[in-house]
């Protein structure tokens, strides 16, 4: 007896950005809040991506009260590394997570993950996903036309 699996297209689309954050992992956070208190940008380096399209990350803790912040606003992640050929874009709601009870709770985040959120220094993000782009940034071909024109007549009679 064989067993299939059938994989949704939404999970196929969440599986290839996993792997693209995972292989980044650096990004800069900015959040588009309206308040007059608003979160600073952050580079984060380590994030965690569940299979409910979610990006999990540790961030410094502010100076200001926590209490100051918005619990829920508008975010971008800008996705990057230093000589790879793409970056990732995602947009989403992000969520401050300050309780060490509602962090733990989380059964998809990896110890390690609770751990820094919960550290006093810390606090912890989740980004829910909403909108996401992939951008290849591959170098393109340096031919000018001339060159090419050149290289597509050689070919055709040689």
């Amino acid at each position: 007896m064989t067993t299939t699996t059938t994989i949704t297209a939404h999970e196929l689309e969440m599986n290839v950005l996993k792997s693209k954050i995972m292989e980044l992992q650096s990004a800069l956070l900015y959040t588009e809040s309206i308040s007059i208190v608003k979160l600073p940008t952050h580079v984060i380096s380590d994030v965690e991506v569940d299979a409910e399209g979610r990006i999990w990350f540790a961030v410094p803790r502010p100076a200001q009260h926590i209490e100051a912040f918005e619990k829920e606003m508008p975010a971008k992640l800008d996705f990057f590394r230093k000589g790879k050929d793409f970056f990732v874009k995602v947009r989403g709601i992000a969520v401050l997570l300050t309780d060490a009870g509602t962090i733990n709770s989380y059964e998809s985040l990896s110890d390690d993950m609770k751990k820094k959120m919960n550290d006093k220094g810390s606090m912890g993000i989740m980004v829910k996903i909403e909108d996401t782009e992939i951008i290849d940034n591959s170098p393109k071909s340096a031919q000018s036309w001339l060159q090419s024109s050149r290289s597509h007549l050689s070919s055709w009679f040689f």
